[in-house]
């Protein structure tokens, strides 16, 4: 079955509609619950027991060393995590992947989502052993030898050197939290470096849409965003005629960049069914873009799916128009094409049956194949009945005459 072709259930930004990423956040928050209640009623618990997180047995957490428990202080979603870890293949103690002294932001999935939900119930200092199901770790997909490991701030594209892991494999990893810190205000942080936190969460939620992830991609790209709005620098809002107001280079390379993740995001929400927020993130590109050719055919889609198809070929030719040697948008015009050509004829069809026109071919007067029909027969039958009754009549009147 093609993406086409697939029933989606259509949901907007302002619906119940809600990414992997906050169903978590509700279930650590439950889980925070359940483990203060068991705490007080079992004071006496060994550090080195393991720990079900989540009540579910997907995610098992082993103290290896106490943290900074007198605190009481944990890190909070958006909080900037200093950690190590080293991420094993459970079974056969092969090395996935290691990693020292890397900052993270907490919540935003820039590790695997076992060790996001681990840290938000570590101590400063804190050392576990962690056991992760394959719906906390590489999910149904798995990861492939060669395949890209997406790592945060990873320049070089790393790719996986180990054995294949499949959709039933459980990690181990050994995590351990430094300290964290707040995330700073946006608006405080110089344009350079907003650039590098809005194109590292890019990367990371296009390395969650390769793997068919949209919920996950679509929330990277929404905390991309975040950190490259610039309401100030006099690029958000247009001039009527759709030029923008003078701003300096950076702040261009800034818009750039937005408009990058807004088309990003606009594909990872169709691929998502929430269509109505994938139609508005394209309509900013295209605000600021009228002929950004890749906008307009991921219009055409979006509005392809919301059987909006006058709209979508409209969008396609446009696309077609700002890259004519793109096969993509030349195959996007083709199908919305065809689409309406469909369309048209249905119309034409509906029309003649609401008219009464819609009669097939007549063949020649004098065809022998042609049969009567059964009105017809029931009028011709009824004329020979009458004929014969009348027939009759007239003979038993002469009978009678004879007679007497």
């Amino acid at each position: 079955m093609s993406e086409e072709e697939r029933t989606l259930i259509d949901k907007s930004e302002s619906s119940s509609f809600e990414d992997l990423a906050s169903a978590a956040a509700h279930e650590i928050e439950e889980a925070k619950i359940a483990e203060a209640a068991a705490a007080e009623k079992a004071a006496d618990v060994k550090s080195d027991e393991w720990q079900d997180i989540l009540a579910s047995g997907a995610l098992l957490k082993k103290i290896i060393k106490p943290g900074d428990e007198a605190s009481g202080a944990r890190p909070q979603r958006s909080d900037i995590c200093r950690i190590s870890y080293e991420l094993k293949i459970r079974d056969s103690g092969e090395i996935v992947e290691k990693r020292d002294q890397v900052k993270i932001y907490l919540g935003d999935n820039e590790v695997l989502q076992g060790l996001d939900l681990a840290l938000t119930l570590m101590y400063e200092g804190e050392q576990c052993i962690l056991q992760l199901a394959p719906r906390f770790a590489y999910g149904d997909i798995g990861l492939k030898p060669g395949d890209s490991l997406g790592l945060v701030g990873d320049t070089e594209g790393l790719r996986y050197e180990g054995p294949a892991i499949g959709s039933e494999t459980w990690l181990e990893a050994k995590l351990e939290l430094h300290d964290w810190n707040e995330e700073p205000e946006h608006e405080t942080l110089p344009i350079a470096e907003r650039m590098q936190i809005g194109t590292r969460r890019c990367t990371r939620g296009n390395w969650w849409y390769g793997r068919d992830e949209a919920q996950l991609a679509v929330q990277l790209y929404r905390r991309a965003l975040d950190v490259l709005d610039e309401s100030e620098g006099g690029i958000t809002e247009p001039t009527p005629a759709g030029d923008l107001t003078p701003a300096s280079d950076s702040l261009k390379s800034l818009l750039d960049e937005r408009l990058r993740v807004y088309n990003n995001m606009a594909a990872a929400q169709l691929k998502a069914g929430a269509y109505d927020a994938a139609l508005q993130a394209v309509t900013r590109v295209l605000q600021c873009q009228p002929n950004n050719a890749k906008a307009l055919y991921r219009k055409s889609r979006i509005l392809s799916a919301m059987g909006r198809n006058s709209e979508a070929l409209e969008a396609a030719r446009a696309a077609a128009a700002a890259a004519p040697d793109d096969s993509g948008t030349r195959k996007e015009l083709q199908r919305c094409e065809q689409r309406a050509n469909r369309d048209r004829s249905v119309e034409r069809r509906l029309a003649k049956r609401m008219l009464g026109t819609d009669e097939s071919p007549k063949s020649d007067g004098g065809s022998p194949d042609k049969k009567p029909s059964r009105a017809k027969m029931l009028v011709w039958g009824s004329l020979l009945l009458s004929i014969l009754v009348g027939v009759a009549s007239v003979l038993v009147y002469r009978y009678k005459i004879q007679a007497h």
